[in-house]
């Protein structure tokens, strides 16, 4: 598919979809709630469906409706039978089940798509199993399929390393109030340096509003979750999804383009939503109003050092911006990249090298020699962050072409659709 270029600045205003994230974690809180639980404003998605998926297949009802997810019941209905579950191509389905599954009863399988069963489960793995969770590995070690045969966990105390994925993290404290500890409660201690920490952050904000309260022990990385308590909301508010708008900000300040984004929380714990400070240093002008964000575009300019590591999913549209800067933009923070949905790193060096930018890496960092790119035809390796990253730079050079531009139903169905708006 060709993207459509602007032919000068425009004004548009466009509205997001429910977040990704915040669809998730509530549907696990959801699923541990007694009674019915209903979330409005959903992602629908093959994530987030992925997720609906796996608890229905657990017995658990959910009914879907127009801009509302119902879940019916919780884990205390799940029976003690053999479930098989699919993830697709889902990690957050896939590592916060993996928790879950391990206070469940009866014999669980659980697996994904190929490239998912590839990603690192094991030392979430290896956590759970010093909790004493029963967990075996199907095939090949340290991936996925796993089979998981207990279904309570005990102990007042885990020991995690944080520097491969935030999501391990969330997914414990997702069921730490669920851990049996003897009323001492439950205590999390990250080894090493915590990746992606504002993912984590939402989770905990997440489970403060649903009942849930943690604390936080500063400066070492150390979550407590006081004994007796449990998930008591019975409806959230799912706020509009900062990593969908993150792509309209890019082709606001690349177009030099004014464009107001409408659903979004401007005090959102988000871990995207620092993708605008990284805008407003090159020099773009963004207003935070009630329920939305405008960002004036103004230019693109190379930033000498950015770190990224807090919001890796926006490395792919940082740097598709950086190869219009003049200059040499040094981004940090890409060593979670190379085991995402693809590695990242190796297609953002292959794509950028097809418009001829040059891109240097290392294990952590990218560099990237901006110019003048020219037009080609971007494979998107399953992947649907790169399709809509490249897609921002189809909205301002001519001749850009996105195969498989169905990618992005993983998390925005609807982005050609809104895309599309900005023509209107």
């Amino acid at each position: 598919m060709e993207i459509k270029s602007l032919l000068k600045p425009i004004c548009a205003t466009l509205k997001m979809p429910g977040s990704k994230s915040y669809t998730n974690r509530a549907l696990i809180m959801a699923a541990l709630t007694k009674g019915s639980v209903s979330l409005k404003n959903p992602l629908d998605s093959e994530d987030t469906e992925a997720m609906i998926e796996a608890l229905r297949t657990l017995g658990i009802r959910v009914d879907k409706e127009p801009d509302q997810i119902i879940v019916h019941g919780d884990v205390g209905d799940i029976a003690k039978t053999q479930h098989h579950l699919s993830v697709k191509n889902s990690g957050t389905t896939a590592r916060f089940m993996l928790a879950l599954l391990c206070i469940v009863p009866g014999i669980k399988i659980l697996q994904g798509s190929p490239r998912l069963n590839k990603r690192p489960i094991r030392d979430l793995v290896e956590a759970l199993q010093s909790l004493g969770a029963q967990i075996a590995y199907c095939n090949q070690l340290h991936q996925l399929p796993v089979k998981i045969s207990s279904s309570r966990l005990f102990g007042d105390s885990v020991r995690l390393s944080g520097d491969v994925s935030s999501q391990f993290c969330s997914a414990i404290l997702l069921i730490s109030p669920y851990i049996l500890c003897a009323n001492k409660g439950f205590t999390m201690h990250i080894a090493g340096e915590l990746i992606s920490k504002p993912y984590v952050n939402m989770t905990l904000g997440c489970m403060q509003e649903s009942g849930v309260h943690v604390v936080v022990q500063k400066p070492s990385s150390l979550y407590f979750v006081p004994a007796s308590q449990s998930y008591r909301r019975v409806q959230y508010l799912i706020e509009g999804d900062f990593s969908s708008a993150s792509y309209f900000f890019a082709i606001a300040a690349l177009t030099r383009s004014t464009i107001t984004v409408e659903n979004l929380n401007p005090l959102s714990l988000q871990a995207d939503r620092q993708f605008l400070k990284m805008l407003e240093t090159m020099g773009n002008s963004v207003r935070y109003e009630n329920n939305s964000l405008c960002i004036e575009g103004k230019q693109v300019v190379a930033l000498d050092q950015v770190s990224m590591e807090d919001c890796p999913d926006q490395i792919m549209t940082m740097a598709v911006l950086a190869a219009f800067a003049k200059g040499v933009t040094q981004i940090s923070g890409a060593r979670s990249l190379r085991v995402k949905e693809t590695d990242r790193v190796f297609a953002l060096k292959k794509e950028l090298g097809k418009m001829g930018i040059r891109v240097e890496e290392t294990f952590d960092t990218l560099v990237i020699y901006g110019g003048l790119p020219h037009a080609a035809a971007i494979a998107t390796y399953n992947d649907h962050r790169i399709a809509m990253a490249f897609a921002v730079a189809g909205v301002f050079l001519p001749g850009i072409v996105i195969h498989h531009p169905e990618v992005v139903c993983k998390t925005f169905p609807t982005f050609w659709e809104v895309l599309n708006e900005l023509y209107e």
